[in-house]
């Protein structure tokens, strides 16, 4: 190469194309039975209990299905009387406990809310 003569430049690649991301891939649907029944173990243990207490009332209130006395909408109408009036019961009896109870636990609350206030985002 001689003085006189430019130098030679040669263009540089181009950089290659930033790699396209891939598309999410969305999932099949579950099939309905998983979707139906695909509860987890903390799930199938309440649905247990629940059978388990549901079966202790049906056996201490003596339920016969067979027996000719039987009336679902009367008893239908008997279990919304009687929830009707625990309710009634409840509103009656249990204000008492339910203040004395926030006297101690809402200002507790409170307090705790406030001092995890700065922790919180």
């Amino acid at each position: 190469m001689n003085e006189s003569e430019p130098p030679v430049v040669e263009p540089l690649p181009p950089p290659p194309a930033p790699p396209v991301p891939p598309k999410p891939v969305k999932e099949p649907p579950r099939p309905i039975l998983k979707r139906l029944f695909g509860i987890g173990v903390w799930g199938w243990i309440k649905l247990v209990a629940l059978c388990i207490l549901v079966g202790f009332v049906v056996l201490a209130s003596n339920f016969d299905p067979s027996s000719p006395d039987v009336d679902i909408p009367a008893a239908i109408g008997a279990i919304v009387r009687q929830t009707l009036a625990a309710a009634g019961w409840a509103l009656q009896n249990f204000w008492k406990p339910a203040l004395a109870g926030a006297g101690i636990v809402l200002p507790v609350w409170i307090l705790w809310r406030l001092a995890s206030l700065p922790f919180r985002k």
